[in-house]
């Protein structure tokens, strides 16, 4: 139940005094945060949107309401939500075969592509290597060419018989809403979410975006303080299904409202049927060993609690950027986190907490954390080795002084493969460690267990699985 509604509680000068304390303490430039609740008893609704420091660092441009922030992977629960539009139109059910929609791609080629469903991809259990971020260019024909080239990401388990956070798979979806609508899927996304909600402010390309006061991302060098405009922060349009989208705080807020509302949208138009608002934020996976952000995940959305109260949400991150989108039905409260830069995971994290107790009246939990020094580390001989996925690997060794390191590898291209190497820590559960590049950095989550019969490291949310001397070498 929520809390009474009271003036205080949506005073925009107080939360805008509390970012700006938080964005100083964790080196943030810019916020932009707000929550929507609607009063179980009267239906009456109240919102407040707060906002503190900068856009961009280096112009000098400040951040406000209506500033246009990256959603970044919260996109995911827009392309979710077409999906379920089509199923109530019969064009899909959820056992529906992406290869039978897709029949000239990898998913009709290969044992394991021809048996994933479309329940399959919206909860991250199709066994597709998840980050394959290739750019194929600004045509309409971008989703298209990228979901051909998937052949070259070897699997990480059968499909059903595993979880591992897959982008990839949502791109899949995008295509398949792209052959269903017949329209690319930026269209869609304008015709089926933006016009039914009569959002304004809720573009997929960046010339929509040049004319809109935008929260560019910030980052800096492992152990530097200093904090910069990214060179780049917008992701290739062809996995736009996955994280593309850009919104201000509001537009956010008005999708998240949908859904307190059992899907109604403006005007007497529905986004969803109060069915498949429900079906959405029904149980799909339960993640085990992959539990770094919830323990269960539904048709796009994590699926949690505090303390009691129910909560579906999504996060996004992109280039300098870290987004939160929080929707906790049972009290009809909408919460929208953006961080542009700093140590935004515990900026955000501590927003958030600020805002459930207020609002929800609850915490959110604490997050993981170290039970020991690095010298404390034991990691079992047969969980050394190196693993990866298609973008990523890990390789994990005792160095000459016998303590347990991880080196991180990413990317594909050797002009800008980076390499990082950190120290293992333990936690309470004999099979999980953390690490951080620095202390400015945030915990993450390294965790050894067996997937579909393969041993396999789960680093936050990706499985990535060991290889054998020779792959390791390649």
């Amino acid at each position: 139940m929520t809390n009474p509604l009271n003036t205080l509680a949506f005073d925009t000068a107080r939360w805008e005094q509390f970012l700006g304390e938080t964005a100083r303490r964790h080196h943030v430039p810019g916020i932009v945060a707000g929550v929507l609740r609607i009063d179980e008893a009267t239906g009456r609704e109240q919102r407040f949107v707060a906002s503190t420091g900068l856009a961009n660092n280096r112009t000098g441009v400040e951040t406000t309401r209506d500033t246009l922030c990256q959603i970044g992977s919260v996109t995911k629960i827009i392309t979710a939500t077409m999906i379920m539009q089509l199923r109530e139109e019969g064009k899909l059910e959820l056992e529906t075969l992406a290869s039978e929609l897709l029949p000239d791609t990898p998913l009709s080629t290969t044992d394991d592509g021809s048996k994933i469903t479309i329940r399959h991809l919206l909860s991250h259990t199709s066994g597709i290597n998840g980050d394959v971020f290739t750019d194929t260019g600004r045509g309409d024909d971008c989703i298209e060419k990228y979901v051909a080239l998937l052949k070259d990401a070897e699997p990480l388990f059968s499909p059903g018989n595993g979880w591992s956070y897959c982008n990839s798979g949502w791109v899949v979806l995008g295509r398949i809403i792209e052959l269903l609508d017949g329209r690319t899927w930026d269209a869609s996304v304008q015709a089926r979410i933006s016009q039914r909600l009569d959002l304004h402010q809720f573009l997929t390309m960046p010339e929509q975006i040049m004319s809109h006061r935008y929260q560019h991302g910030h980052t800096r060098d492992t152990g530097s303080k200093d904090w910069v405009p990214a060179p780049t922060t917008a992701l290739p349009r062809s996995v736009g299904p996955a994280g593309i989208i850009n919104s201000s705080v509001d537009d956010l807020l008005d999708f998240g409202r949908s859904f307190l509302r059992g899907g109604l949208g403006v005007a007497g138009t529905n986004v969803l049927s109060p069915e498949s608002v429900e079906l959405m934020a029904q149980v799909q996976a339960d993640l085990g060993d992959a539990d770094a952000l919830s323990p269960q995940w539904g048709l796009g959305w994590i699926l949690d609690e505090w303390e009691g109260h129910r909560l579906f949400w999504h996060g996004g991150t992109t280039v300098g950027n870290k987004a939160w989108f929080q929707v906790l039905p049972d009290d009809g409260v909408v919460i929208v986190v953006f961080c542009n830069g700093g140590i935004a995971n515990r900026a955000g994290g501590e927003i958030v907490e600020a805002f459930a107790r207020e609002f929800v009246g609850a915490s959110t939990g604490a997050g993981v954390s170290p039970s020991g020094p690095a010298s404390e580390t034991v990691v079992k001989d047969e969980w050394l080795g190196t693993y990866g996925d298609f973008i990523t690997s890990v390789e994990v060794f005792k160095a000459e002084d016998g303590q347990v390191k991880a080196k991180l590898t990413q990317g594909l291209d050797p002009s800008s493969v980076t390499s990082t190497l950190f120290d293992i820590l333990p936690t309470a559960k004999p099979n999980r460690f953390v690490s951080r590049p620095d202390s400015l950095s945030t915990w993450s989550q390294l965790t050894f267990t067996t997937v579909d019969g393969h041993p396999c490291l789960y680093a936050d949310i990706r499985c990535l699985r060991k290889r054998d001397e020779a792959e390791a070498a390649a």
